[in-house]
């Protein structure tokens, strides 16, 4: 980006405020009191005062539902479906379009094969299971986001979107550069009718030690052909300041997938993972109407109880009266239908079904 210096009429570089000169800033950063690294985390991990859950012992605390296969490959172009993979990965079928979002069907959200984060639930949808793909939409590098195998067995045939500076590791799944595009914040693609802008979340990015904030991260909103609009959030913690102004610029949403676990020990991970409560909070900010429950229920990552996040969410809903359905958290593996842009409200075939926790 260049600018024109009034003094000497020389064009001279310039770069959004967000750029640094070895990556990305957030935008509005927040004060962060608590030590950050790598090593440290591990020290409060494995030898900090928290109790953090086991893996192995979660199996089968999370609800599973069987997909609507039938709905899945015959897609009604006028309603929205969405189903429910696990964690942040959510198949998005809306106007003749097949969309993923950030894609992990491994084992492990980790580089390693024996060690790192394990799933504790199954996929809901295996990747032969998937409608051919029109759109896969990554929200940043983080191994519970961007999971190599998963990218390389879906192949070329679908379109990637993804942040700055991260085509080169989708590359390493062997993707070929015509078939990815890279945004930066504020930028818009658009795929055929379909507009999809890339906007900040308050995260960041790495994939080891030495790379922090290297390659961008962020959400996208998706603004159909026919005016429907849908929102992606990606990884975030809460930023009022941030939600605020993208609510003035962006609001107005029908639909948003939003995150709402992996939040404890709340001084560590404020920043960069938001609570049931504050998810509610994006939600309003963000004029959303009805969302979907994201990235819990799948890995453990952080210390809360594996089934928290659906009861927090519940209660928040209560206390901040909205109904039920606007914000559900299904079992991994549900297949959800919402009214599209032109249709009644009497047309409305959404399934909720109540977990345990009420959602």
């Amino acid at each position: 980006m260049n600018s024109l210096d009034q003094e000497t009429g020389v064009q001279i570089d310039t770069k959004p405020d967000h750029h640094t000169e070895t990556g990305f800033e957030n935008r509005h950063p927040l004060p962060d009191t608590v030590k950050r690294s790598f090593w440290h985390f591990l020290r409060r991990r494995y030898f900090g005062d928290d109790n953090w859950p086991k893996a192995k012992h979660q199996i089968g605390k999370i609800p599973t539902e069987t997909p609507d296969h039938d709905a899945i490959h015959n897609p009604d172009p006028n309603r929205l479906q969405v189903t429910w993979v696990g964690h942040a990965t959510v198949l998005v079928q809306y106007g003749g379009l097949n969309i993923l979002t950030d894609p992990v069907f491994s084992d492990r959200a980790s580089p390693f094969k024996r060690l790192g984060p394990k799933r504790y639930t199954q996929p809901g949808l295996r990747i032969d299971q998937l409608p051919k793909l029109d759109l896969v939409l990554l929200s940043h590098n983080h191994y519970d986001h961007f999971d190599l195998a998963s990218l390389t067995q879906l192949g070329n045939a679908p379109r990637y979107i993804l942040p700055l500076k991260n085509g080169a590791l989708l590359e390493k799944a062997g993707i070929t550069a015509d078939r990815y595009v890279e945004l930066d914040w504020d930028e818009s693609h658009h795929h055929d009718e379909l507009k999809i802008t890339h906007v900040p979340s308050n995260h960041w990015s790495s994939r080891s030690t030495k790379d922090r904030k290297e390659m961008l991260w962020g959400g996208y909103i998706l603004e159909f052909g026919d005016g429907y609009r849908f929102y992606f959030v990606g990884d975030t913690g809460w930023n009022e300041a941030l939600f605020t102004e993208m609510g003035a610029i962006h609001g107005g949403i029908n639909f948003g997938l939003i995150p709402i676990g992996a939040y404890d020990p709340r001084d560590f991970m404020r920043n960069a993972h938001c609570n049931p409560e504050e998810a509610i909070q994006i939600m309003q900010k963000m004029g959303v109407k009805q969302a979907l429950a994201i990235h819990w229920g799948t890995f453990v990552l952080t210390a809360e109880p594996v089934d928290e996040p659906p009861v927090r969410l519940a209660a928040a809903r209560r206390d901040n009266g909205i109904a039920d359905g606007d914000f559900v958290a299904p079992p991994i593996g549900a297949t959800r239908f919402f009214d599209g842009k032109a249709a009644p409200a009497s047309t409305n075939t959404q399934k909720v079904e109540h977990t345990a926790s009420g959602s």
